[in-house]
This record gives C-alpha cells, sequence and structure tokens, in this order.
C-alpha cells in the first residue's frame, strides 16, 4: 500500500508544526542576531574552505565534534564565530525539543542557522537524539529540515552515529529530495546491538547551506522533521514543500514522523 504521511505547517488540524509566527516575531520584522555576530564581523579570516560544499561538510562536523565534547551550544556558538567566522543570526539557544507522539523516544533539535563571512550564504543545521532504542525497527528512516520561505539550496550533508564506540559515522551527501524549501535524506537507523548500548543511528546531523532565492532581504524560519518505520517498510516517495517534508511508506500502519520545533525567525538578504 502507498500511503503520503505529510504534514503542512499549521494547515493541518492537530498537526504537530506550529503555526508560522508561534515562537518568531512578526513578518516584516528583523530577528535580534545573536551575541557572537559582532565578533565574527570584527577582522575575522575564517578556516573554513571556500566551496559551498566543503563548507557546509566541515562545519557539520564541527558542530558534533564540539558537541561530542559536551560543549554547550553557548560555547559552540562562540567556538564557531572566533575560528571560523560564523555568526548566529536565529537569536542563540538550543533545544531537543519535539513536537507531537512519540516524544517519549526520540528528540530532535530545532534548527540553528549561521551567516559565513563576507558571503550572502547561510547555513542551517539541526539534528536527532533517541532518548531510548525504539520499540520498532528494520525499516528506512528519513530527516530533512525545510523552511518558510524560498532558498536557493548550495549544498547539503547528513552525519550519524552511535552512541558509544561500537558505530562509527557514516555519511550522506546524496539527498532523497531536495528543492527550494530545503532537503531530506533517507537512511537506515540500524544496526543495533541493544547488549552494548548502541545503534548505527542513535544520533546525527544534517546542515544545508542556502541563499536567499533572490535579491533582497526576507524572513524565514526551519524546521527538521524525522520519518522512522518498521517491518522492512520503504520508503517510495520524499517530497520537500513550504513548512512541509512529506514522505510515502509501502505501509502506513508502520512508520510514525516527528517534527521539531521550528526556528526563531531569521533574516536573510542577498545582494546579487
Amino acid at each position: 500500500m502507498h500511503t503520503k504521511m505529510r504534514l503542512v505547517g499549521a494547515a493541518v488540524a492537530g498537526a504537530v508544526l506550529l503555526p508560522v509566527g508561534a515562537s518568531s516575531t512578526a513578518f516584516g520584522q528583523s530577528a535580534p542576531a545573536g551575541a557572537t555576530g559582532a565578533a565574527a564581523a570584527r577582522g575575522c579570516v575564517s578556516k573554513l574552505p571556500d566551496s559551498a560544499k566543503a563548507q557546509t561538510d566541515r562545519v557539520t562536523a564541527l558542530i558534533q565534534k564540539l558537541e561530542g565534547q559536551g560543549l554547550s551550544q553557548e560555547r559552540i556558538d562562540a567556538k564557531l564565530a572566533a575560528d571560523y567566522c560564523l555568526e548566529r543570526v536565529d537569536g542563540g539557544g538550543s533545544d531537543l525539543s519535539t513536537l507531537g507522539s512519540p516524544s517519549d523516544e526520540i528528540k530532535l533539535s530545532k534548527p540553528v542557522i549561521y551567516k559565513t563571512s563576507g558571503k550572502d550564504r547561510y547555513i542551517a543545521a539541526a539534528g536527532w537524539k533517541w532518548k531510548r532504542f525504539p520499540g520498532n525497527v528494520n525499516g528506512y528512516d528519513a530527516f530533512g529540515i525545510t523552511f518558510s520561505k524560498k532558498v536557493t539550496p548550495l549544498a547539503h550533508s547528513l552525519v550519524y552515529q552511535g552512541n558509544g564506540n561500537l558505530y562509527g559515522k557514516k555519511k550522506v551527501t546524496q539527498a532523497q529530495e531536495s528543492g527550494p524549501y530545503g532537503s531530506g535524506f533517507l537512511f537506515n537507523e540500524g544496526p543495533r546491538n541493544i547488549y552494548r548500548g548502541d545503534m548505527q543511528g542513535y544520533q546525527g546531523l544534517m546542515g544545508i547551506s542556502f541563499k536567499a532565492s533572490k535579491v533582497g532581504c526576507w524572513n524565514l524560519q526551519a524546521f527538521s522533521k524525522y520519518g522512522h518505520s518498521w517491518k522492512s517498510t520503504r520508503a517510495t516517495g520524499f517530497s520537500i514543500g513550504k513548512w512541509s517534508i512529506g514522505v510515502t511508506w509501502t505501509n502506513y500502519n508502520h512508520n510514525w514522523q516527528q517534527a521539531s520545533q521550528p526556528s526563531k525567525e531569521v533574516t536573510v538578504c542577498r545582494k546579487f
């Protein structure tokens, strides 16, 4: 059976996504830049590679590394500003907070958004961490980031790994779907070893590099979404739209989908 599971912002009654303005300033107003913005703007020389793909890969790896060292989001932002000239533009902070059910199994992070130095380029990053092993496994999983306004995607990357030393990092650079509203990936969260307390896809992080869709300044928000399936369920389709990530599964009874809180509203600008 082919059933499409899709949530579109607040337009669906009972949907797990917040209305676009629920946690943000009103459209037409600029969201405040984080405290790291001024430091990044004062003669900072970035250590990042110039290409969007290499830059996205590097920033995703850096965030994962710093998180693995136990740094708070505030310290991660400060490190990225000082060493890599990345200005946090979505107001600071980060919450592993999930909307809807089953929030007892997994937590998602609302996207953080950085502006790169000297370019009209931005990088959004979001990830997940399982609170406990999923009760049902052996199917494909999905993860993506989507925006409230059209953007020009430049590159994307997904890296996931276990919680200990049993399962190392796996990197996916070929998105299942990418368009003007974001990108999404398919992967398998297994294998797992319950005796050693680890699973290949226990945690992960996705990064997407983008520009404003056209010249000017535009306000937007982002959110992340995770789709989990089991009993050898396969995903047969993937769609990215405004405030929506849709996945079509072979069995609609053997999957669930979970959305993060939206980011704060940010202003992205493009000169040409």
